[in-house]
């Protein structure tokens, strides 16, 4: 979406947008007069741009022709740049996207919120970038968030900070949460509940792409057409989306004996898997096993895996559960092949 979508030309989208900045603004009453003076166009001429944007949804309109209001309708959109620096991701939300928002379901303003928010406070904090640059569009069926910086692709720093040996081993560290660069100011949760709270979820960074979407499976992908610096995130929910942070959060966090901390996680153990490779090493073991003794309960999820060899079996299920008595690993999505694995490791004994 971009302003240009307003109208077939420049002049009708400049416009048409100003009419939408005045609706927005509350400013009623000046802005015919103040268009016409300001594009050197008749009232006739505004009054068409106005009904052309109540057709479109952008506007509905109250009362009958000479006292009609306008107020703004089920399609909105902003976009804008910011400088990263000293930016404060709340004013950003409140001061300038704050009326995309309004009055959507309390459940989907929340997710918005929330995400919109973790994901600008990452560029600010992490991307060591000079700008951001924001779009939100939204219509009567979805409402869609893109937050893009052009600093460090955030695979090439999280493997840089962390010494990893390959930015794909990134996206795998991304996906079991409690992953930060900064553990002084940040607890990296943002990526992984907000990942979990869209209908979609993506971080474009270089040739790689992070995914969540619901119902798939989706994590790691390549990107056909390189980013070229920064990084891209984009989220989208449906208005009819039944979803609630509450929701969210309760799958993965404690109970309140447990001070509703986040001790559960899902690592998808295909992330640790190359083109060509097949899971039978202990050094792929420690990869998916790799900083997942900060969770009490460990979800692997094995779907698209076919099997696991002997030695990745042993150091997951027995040395590192000895190592780890507190952590509970429960693999999930198994074939019978792996099942099997998985219980000659339990039951051997040294």
């Amino acid at each position: 979406m971009n302003y240009r979508e307003l109208g077939k030309t420049k002049r009708s989208a400049q416009i048409r947008s100003y009419l939408l900045d005045a609706v927005r603004l509350g400013k009623h009453q000046q802005m015919i007069a103040a268009s016409q003076e300001i594009f050197k166009v008749s009232r006739q001429t505004i009054h068409t741009h106005l009904s052309a944007l109540v057709e479109m949804g952008y506007l509905v309109a109250h009362g009958n022709t000479r006292a009609r209001t306008y107020g703004l309708g089920s399609k909105r959109f902003h976009i804008q740049e910011f400088p990263l620096e000293n930016l404060r991701e709340s004013e950003v939300y409140y001061q300038s996207f704050n009326y995309i928002f309004k009055d959507l379901p309390e459940n989907i303003e929340s997710i918005c919120h929330y995400g919109f928010t973790e994901m600008l406070n990452n560029a600010i904090d992490h991307s060591g970038g000079e700008v951001a640059h924001i779009s939100v569009t939204r219509d009567e069926n979805s409402v869609e968030i893109y937050i893009s910086d052009n600093g460090e692709g955030i695979f090439d720093h999280i493997a840089r900070i962390m010494g990893l040996g390959d930015p794909r081993e990134s996206i795998l560290e991304l996906s079991k949460g409690k992953l930060t660069t900064d553990p002084d100011n940040h607890t990296g949760q943002g990526i992984f509940f907000t990942s979990r709270t869209f209908d979609s979820f993506y971080v474009y960074a270089g040739d790689l792409i992070f995914s969540h979407d619901e119902g798939t499976d989706d994590y790691l992908l390549h990107n056909e057409r390189e980013l070229e610096g920064g990084t891209l995130v984009s989220m989208q929910i449906a208005m009819n989306s039944p979803r609630t942070l509450e929701d969210v959060f309760d799958a993965f966090t404690g109970t309140e004996d447990e001070d509703f901390a986040f001790n559960t996680t899902v690592v998808p153990v295909k992330l640790v898997l190359y083109e060509g490779e097949k899971l039978v090493s202990r050094s792929q073991a420690k990869r998916i096993l790799n900083r997942v003794e900060k969770f009490n309960t460990v979800l692997l999820d094995f779907e698209g895996v076919d099997s696991i060899g002997q030695a990745f079996a042993d150091e997951v299920f027995r040395v590192f559960a000895r190592r780890n008595p507190h952590v509970n690993i429960e693999p999930t999505h198994t074939t019978n092949i792996i099942d099997r694995m998985i219980l000659a490791a339990k039951s051997h004994t040294d």
